[in-house]
């Protein structure tokens, strides 16, 4: 029996564990984060922040890439007001390859708050764990980065992977689903900016915990039941809303190339089941009349991504690593357990079916589906 790569926890986290090797080889070989990234650039523009800040929120950052990519556009468009930026993941990985990315940021935009915990959806925008014992516990590190160089502040980051090792290790609750030991948050900023952002920094105690934009990209499973999606994840999400809050959701939505792969190998699977007009609807039946009344749902749009390869590749027969990179993501966006991945590999049945569908399409290329919903 092939055992699903998907965690709901009792608390109310729900993440997909994915191969770490098939998420990265993903990332690397499509631009799917170029293109959120974009996508998210033209929702900044809309942003009227109120003060003290510009607040975002990442649930789930991931690598890191996106969210950087968003601070680039706060950027452009507020040069000079303080940013307090969150995010969160349960991957001690993903956690270092942000924070990785952070010392370019903090060299263009010096007047920013960074913040990245490892709680739970309904818990992370006020760094508080549900469960009393754990908080009494809560690691809290605070990171006053000195100098005003990205390479000294690069230094310093790097020198964050003991508090990571230490702070973000799992463990299995009582229903045997993993979560995190201990609730742990990591605050990073420039010493030099303290005074001016003094009243944004958050304590044990006290933090901002409304958002002008709340970043929620492929954070739960597609095959998900909507009302795991919205329970778990996205009504939290919405929770966390300023006014005038943007919360743009984007997912893997299928009708392309890639799933015609999936439906050719494996005819009885069903990626993707419903949608986010499911997602728009339930929210309807689900919210009292207050709720609904407070919230306005963009019309949803689909956004197309692919993946990277020289028209020669293509053109002069694939190359064994254009043939492994498309086979990787093909599988990848549907969520394909690893053992059935190990099953056709090992019979090679695969190769035909993806080298035609490049052939088709003179590459590939899959569909995100993007809602924003608004807090008036």
């Amino acid at each position: 029996k092939i055992k699903k790569n998907i965690q709901v926890n009792m608390n109310g986290s729900v993440k997909f564990f994915d191969s770490r090797q098939r998420y990265l080889l993903f990332v690397t070989t499509t631009n799917e984060k170029a293109v959120v990234s974009e996508k998210i650039a033209s929702i900044v523009e809309d942003l009227k922040p109120q003060k003290p800040a510009l607040k975002i929120f990442d649930a789930g950052v991931g690598d890191g890439a996106v969210l950087m990519n968003v601070l680039r556009s706060c950027h452009k468009k507020f040069p000079t007001i303080p940013f307090f930026v969150s995010g969160k993941d349960v991957s001690m990985e993903d956690a270092r390859l942000t924070i990785e990315k952070l010392a370019d940021r903090l060299v263009e935009h010096p007047n920013m708050v960074f913040v990245i915990s490892n709680l739970h959806y309904s818990e992370a925008p006020s760094f508080k764990s549900n469960n009393a014992e754990k908080q009494k516990k809560m690691n809290w590190d605070v990171v006053k980065l000195k100098g005003n160089s990205s390479y000294g502040f690069n230094q310093q980051l790097s020198k964050l992977d003991d508090i990571l090792k230490n702070n973000w290790r799992v463990e299995e609750n009582k229903s045997g689903n993993t979560t995190y030991e201990l609730p742990s948050v990591i605050v990073i900023y420039r010493e030099d900016q303290e005074f001016a952002l003094e009243q944004i920094i958050p304590t044990k105690d006290k933090s901002i915990n409304e958002f002008d934009l709340v970043l929620v990209s492929q954070a739960y499973r597609s095959r998900f039941p909507v009302d795991k999606k919205i329970n778990y994840v996205v009504k939290p999400m919405i929770n966390a809303l300023s006014s005038g809050g943007k919360l743009a959701i984007f997912h893997s939505c299928g009708n392309d190339p890639g799933t015609e792969v999936i439906n050719q190998l494996w005819p009885d699977e069903t990626p993707f089941p419903n949608n986010a007009n499911d997602m728009i609807d339930y929210l309807n039946q689900n919210l009292s009349k207050d709720e609904k009344e407070n919230l306005i749902f963009h019309k949803p749009e689909i956004i197309k991504y692919g993946l990277r390869s020289q028209p020669n590749e293509i053109n002069s027969g694939i190359a064994t690593s254009l043939m492994f990179s498309a086979w990787n993501a093909c599988t990848y966006v549907a969520q394909i357990g690893d053992q059935m991945v190990r099953e056709k590999e090992a019979d090679q049945s695969y190769i035909e079916c993806v080298e035609k569908i490049v052939k088709e399409n003179d590459g590939l290329w899959f569909n995100d589906e993007m809602l924003i919903i608004e807090k008036k």
